[in-house]
């Protein structure tokens, strides 16, 4: 069993929290915190967005003034947690500077003595947004780029052609790399020293899909959304269902959501919930804007009608 903690050392660790809470609590009217959300405030359009983003991560000044006051702080006071959200996996540390509506900024660590450092995973990932970093240091890593096709109103993954591979270029400390995750995805490989950055990565004007492609061949593996909105509808409608909730107004209202996966998925579980409710809206389906809805209706149509026909005139 591990020793207990040592009595004065307890009592530390619960006062450090006690000021780091107080901390927290003050920190968003800190000066240099509102000076960073502010450039953010009134953004409303991509290109907006870009600019602003650019501006910041061109002039790493600011930097200095948002981090300097805590890691004084920390060398006075070891046990105190400044009032960032971090997270740490095999590869990197990171921690969330500032989060506005339209953007958030963020600061990472790569270790480049962790393992996971040096192995090229098995897909790359388009994350739907883009992006701005400034590489603080870059250490000597090589930066790997691939390129998928747009994602527009016709998009879906019978569609998808495969992501291709763009040229790899150098990343030198101080470098400003703008990536457009709605095609985009990178590689940092192989660095020999840590690589610090700061990203801002943009809100506005995102691709409704995050998309995961096979590294060597490019094929599309895996499509997720990046609608908070449509993950809650779907997520509501299997519990409908898990309910035996056979709620058709509500089936019949999502079956007509902007997004045609949160559409498909009404229909799917009204289908498995009351089967004959659902066939008159599932035949309007046939003329649904996205081909991939049409597609899927089209061969569904003709299973219902004769199971529901069995099932009446049985």
């Amino acid at each position: 069993m591990p020793s207990p903690i040592d009595a004065r050392l307890r009592d530390a660790i619960a006062a450090a929290r006690v000021r780091s809470l107080a901390a927290g609590r003050d920190w968003p009217d800190h000066p240099a915190l509102r000076a960073l959300t502010a450039r953010f405030a009134d953004i409303a359009t991509l290109a907006a967005g870009e600019a602003a983003a650019r501006e910041l991560v061109e002039d790493a000044g600011w930097i200095a003034a948002l981090l300097a006051p805590w890691i004084a702080r920390l060398r006075d006071d070891p046990l105190f947690e400044p009032p960032f959200r971090s997270q740490r996996d095999m590869l990197r540390t990171g921690m969330v500077l500032a989060e506005t509506p339209a953007a958030s900024v963020t600061m990472a660590v790569i270790d480049p003595l962790a393992p996971a450092a040096h192995i090229l995973p098995d897909t790359v990932v388009v994350g739907g947004r883009v992006s701005w970093t400034r590489y603080l240091r870059g250490g000597g890593a090589r930066l790997w780029r691939w390129r998928a096709d747009p994602v527009d109103a016709d998009w879906h993954g019978g569609v998808a052609m495969p992501a291709r591979p763009l040229a790899v270029r150098p990343l030198a400390d101080g470098a400003v790399v703008r990536i457009d995750g709605r095609r985009e995805a990178m590689l940092l490989v192989d660095p020999s020293t840590p690589i610090v950055s700061v990203t801002v990565t943009l809100r506005v004007g995102g691709a409704p899909f995050l998309r995961e492609y096979d590294r060597i061949g490019g094929a599309l593996v895996r499509v997720a959304t990046l609608d908070d909105a449509a993950a809650r509808s779907t997520m509501l409608l299997t519990l409908l269902r898990e309910l035996g909730r056979g709620d058709a107004a509500v089936f019949d209202a999502l079956s007509r959501d902007p997004a045609f996966f949160v559409r498909w998925d009404a229909m799917r579980e009204w289908l498995a919930s009351d089967a004959r409710g659902a066939l008159p809206r599932l035949r309007a389906m046939v003329e649904d804007p996205h081909p991939e809805i049409r597609t899927a209706t089209q061969k569904t149509l003709p299973m219902v009608e004769a199971r529901v026909g069995a099932a009446w005139h049985g």
